[in-house]
């Protein structure tokens, strides 16, 4: 799978208007899981290709709490190139 691969364009920029609406939401709100069953590591990031989650972050998703979950949304945006301040702001 390569970046210029239209469905992946899709889906990162879906993942884009998620994470700017996950962190736009209230603190004590549950986090929803960026996972998009589109699995696959990317050797070069260590992220994978549809959530851009590395590893560590996906392996320790349910025991973050939401502080730490919408700290993983943050950096995803980032890492898809939308930044979102810890208030939800872009």
């Amino acid at each position: 799978m390569n970046t210029a691969d239209p469905v992946l364009a899709t889906v990162h920029a879906a993942q884009r208007e998620r994470a700017a609406v996950v962190l736009a939401q209230p603190s004590g709100q549950p986090v929803p899981s960026p996972c998009v069953s589109l699995c696959q590591m990317q050797s070069d990031t260590g992220w994978c290709w549809g959530c851009r989650r590395s590893l560590n972050e996906i392996a320790n998703w349910s025991s973050l709490g939401t502080h730490g979950q919408r700290a993983v949304w943050r950096a995803i945006s980032v890492r898809l190139g939308h930044a979102v301040d810890a208030t939800g702001a872009t």
